[in-house]
This record gives structure tokens, sequence and C-alpha cells, in this order.
């Protein structure tokens, strides 16, 4: 057996049934505790977005927000839609749509957490599943135990392993489309990804606020132009996407429980909602109240689904798509573009999918557009996923001098860039598994963690809105109040207003 077999089988051991429901209903779970705040508060995250500034110590909500979606939109947007397609059909762009509006909550979960336990370090805020893993959770030994299994995942497992999609995904599309070598792709990219994680998560947050409103909207354009390209063929493809979804397409009946399946396991991947990915980032945040950061975070979600149908529309409304049975037998290949027959041929499912759907319309340019934006989103994704690392290193070696941190903080610097390099010249199936396996052993200790401290994030989110129906305009969180320890950080934030409430409160007495 070959070790790219063995990945491969690990994977499917992780993203069992087990997982899937774990997330899916888990997700629904957060979704009742906070009564769909999730998804009913639309206008109010749209509106904490906009708000608030940065400090000394922390990022703006709107940089944390961009720094989120730099995690959140990444080559699973792309590439991962496509594996969906192949082994789900069309019906599984919409489970991913549903996922993404179900597990939005978890998202709320783990930011607010990453909020409310997060402390002071090195000058700046540090916070995630690490610090509420062993801050939160009654049962110490666990959450001690849990907090240092999870803190080498986010160390080791993020800035060098998990990157491999971007770097693989980028290598094949400036390949396809400019006929660059991967060794070249692979060198300037690696090059660009360390001279911005050298300067850290201002310089990380800076870059985000750049690139990540760029990207979106000029691929939102794109697809446009592919849509009004394909006009008469987009009622058949929405029609193709519900039908499949639940069994009743002609083509591809008796998918359901595959594109159901690969739909939440895609989106999950994706978004990352529940991976403990974006709570360092969120930590970072300069707010007065842990439910601001979770608000704003858990919009970002329909941000990356938004992403993801983009691809899923492009690819489906120019038949560049190949559909693989439950048998293993190819029950479509697509006839948008004679590529497609040898992305079959190769049992492929790749970027090459979404950019011979844009050169339908646009040869050429759709190509190469979809090419630069997959570079955004990938170069975007890699600079997060180094913070997440920096953020699991500096939870290890809390107890060492702060110089000692910083040094060891370097090695990561360099590390990442030469591993970046290494995984763009490795073939693309082989990074989405190492990839996942790593992501699916987060998402077990992250979702547990999440559930057992719901209780804690229920009385955070009531709290919150409780301030706000009183007629506060900007919410403020006391942890004493609210009977949650170990967050003190939290009393000084908030001193302030704390004291004065305390004084107008013995006033009336």
């Amino acid at each position: 057996m070959d070790i790219a077999t063995i990945i491969n089988t690990v994977n499917g051991w992780v993203w069992a049934t087990p997982l899937i429901a774990l997330v899916f209903g888990g997700a629904v779970i957060a979704c009742i505790a906070i009564s769909f705040s999730n998804i009913t508060k639309f206008r109010l995250q749209w509106k904490l977005l906009k708000t608030g500034g940065g400090s000394v110590e922390g990022i703006s909500p709107f940089e944390t927000f961009c720094s989120v979606i730099a995690y959140r939109v990444a080559v699973g947007n792309i590439g991962g839609v496509m594996l969906a397609i192949l082994y789900g059909g069309p019906g599984a762009v919409l489970w991913m749509i549903c996922t993404a509006l179900v597990t939005s909550a978890i998202s709320f979960t783990e930011n607010s957490l990453g909020q409310i336990y997060k402390v002071r370090m090195d000058g700046q805020y540090r916070g995630g599943p690490y610090f509420y893993m062993r801050n939160g959770i009654p049962w110490k030994t666990l959450g001690k135990v849990m907090a240092v299994i999870f803190a080498i995942f986010a160390t080791l497992g993020v800035p060098l392993l998990v990157t491999g999609p971007s770097a693989s995904n980028i290598a094949l599309a400036f390949e396809n489309t400019f006929g660059i070598s991967p060794i070249i792709s692979g060198g300037v990219v690696a090059i660009m990804l360390f001279l911005v994680i050298a300067g850290g998560v201002r310089r990380i947050a800076k870059a985000s606020t750049i690139i990540v409103p760029f990207m979106t909207i000029g691929y939102l354009i794109m697809t446009i132009i592919v849509l009004v390209g394909h006009a008469g063929e987009i009622p058949d493809t929405i029609r193709m996407i519900v039908q499949s979804a639940f069994n009743v397409d002609a083509a591809f009946g008796g998918m359901m429980g595959a594109a159901f399946s690969y739909g939440v396991k895609r989106a999950v991947n994706s978004s990352g909602a529940g991976f403990g990915e974006t709570p360092p980032t969120a930590a970072a945040a300069e707010t007065a109240h842990p439910a601001t950061q979770g608000l704003v975070t858990a919009f970002s979600v329909y941000i990356d689904v938004s992403v993801c149908f983009c691809s899923g529309i492009m690819a489906l409304v120019s038949d560049c798509f190949n559909v693989i049975g439950a048998n293993g037998e190819y029950i479509h290949i697509g006839q948008g573009s004679a590529q497609m027959a040898a992305e079959a041929a190769a049992n492929s499912a790749t970027v090459v999918w979404v950019q011979e759907g844009a050169n339908t319309v646009v040869p050429g340019i759709g190509g190469a557009v979809i090419a630069i934006a997959l570079l955004c989103f990938a170069y975007s994704t890699c600079i997060a996923y180094y913070y997440e690392g920096e953020s699991g290193l500096s939870y290890l070696m809390r107890h060492q001098p702060q110089e000692r941190r910083q040094k060891v903080i370097w090695v990561i610097r360099i590390l990442m860039p030469i591993m970046f390099f290494i995984w763009a010249n490795v073939t693309a199936s082989t990074a989405w598994a190492v990839s996942e396996i790593m992501f699916g052993l987060m998402a077990w200790f992250n979702i547990i963690s999440c559930l057992i401290l719901l209780p804690i994030v229920k009385k955070v989110h009531d709290d919150y809105f409780a301030q706000r129906k009183a007629g506060v305009e900007e919410p403020y969180f006391n942890p004493q109040k609210l009977g949650i320890k170990n967050c003190d950080v939290w009393m000084d934030i908030n001193k302030d207003r704390i004291e004065a409430d305390a004084k107008a409160a013995a006033a009336k007495k």
C-alpha cells in the first residue's frame, strides 16, 4: 500500500459519518441555543462590521472580519466545491448553502469563546481553542490535555500541512492558464508569503483588508459575466441543483446521501467553521463584548458560501463538471470543454473546471481571472494560517520568556514558506487529503469543546441582547456579573464602565 492510499484511507476514517453528524448536529444545537441570531440578526451584523476601532493591543472588527474571511475564502471555495460536485452531484451545492446557514452558529460559538477567554501576551491579545479548553472546560485535566493537543495541531499542522491545497491549486491554475512551472509559481508565492507573515498580526490584518474586498468583488463580477453568457441555461441549472439534492433528478437520482455528505463536508472544510481556525484572530479584536465579534465572524460564513456558490454555478451552468456515481463509474462528463474528458481520465476535480467554465464566455481571459482570484484566495488564507500557528506556539510557550517565544516564532515564519513551495509540487489529491485529516482532527476536539461550553456562550449571547433591548448602544461584558470564571482580562478592558455601574447601583441603595 503506497503512502497516498494510506493518507486517503485515514482521511476516510476521520471524515466518516460520526464527524459529519457531529458537525451538522452540533451546529443545529448551537442555532437553538443562540435563538438563531446567526441568521436573524443580519442587519445588526452588518452594522457591527462597520463600527469600532483597533488599539495598541488589538485590531479593529473590520480588520478582524477581513482576516477571518482570509481564512474562510480559500481554494476550498473553488477546488473543494468541484470535489463536492464530482462525488455528490450538483445537489451538493445546495447542501453546502444549507450547511453554511447552520454552521454560522458554530462560528458564533467558537469566536465568542475566543474573545471570552482571551489574555494579554507580548503586548497583544491572544486567544483560541487552547485557551477556552484549558480555562473554560470544567474538568480541568481534560481541558488541559485537549488544549495541549489542539495547540500542537495548530502550531505544526496548520501552517505546515494544511497549506497543501492552496499551494497545489495555485500551481495548477497558473500552469493551466499561463504555462508557468509549479517550481516558479510556488517559489514566487512562497517569498510573497514570507514578506507578509514576517510582520505579525498587524501586517497580516492590513494585507487582508486590501486583498479580501478586491478578490471577493472581482470573483463576483466574473460569475455575473459567466451567468450572462449562459443566461438561457440558468433555469435548468437551478432545477438540476434542487432536484439532484432531493433524489428527483433523472440524471443524478439516488445521490441525495452523497450530495448531503459531500455538501456538509465541503462546506465545513471551506468555511472552517468548527475547526477552531478563526478564534485566534477573533480574539485579537478590540471590542467591549465577546458577542460583538461572534456576530461579526458568523456573518463571514455567508461571504464564504457566496463564493462557493459562485464557483459551483460557473461550472454547472457551463457544463464544465463531471460526476462519479455510487458504483465508481462516471455518470456525467461535461461537454462544455474538451478538457473535461481529460479531467475525468485523471479522476481530477480542481480549479481547472471553473477556469474552463469562465473560458466558455471569455476565452483565455476568464481562465486568467480565475487563476488570479485563486492566487488571492490561497495567498490570503495562508497568511491567516500562519497566524494560527503563531498563536498556538504562543500558548505552548506561554510560560517561557517573551524573547525565547519570539525566536521560536521565527522558525515557523521560515519553515512555512518552505513547506508551501514543497506542496506546490505535490499532487492535488494528496494535498487535499492531508489537509482534511488535520482539519478533521481539529474539528473533533473543537466542536466537542464548543458543545461543552455552549451554556457559557448562551449566557454571553443573552446578556448582549438583554443590554441592547434595555437601550445600551454598545453592550459591555462583565464576567463576574454572569458568574463566568478565568476571564479576568475583561475586568480591566471594561474597568471604567464596570466601576461606573457599581457606583450607580450603590447610589440607588
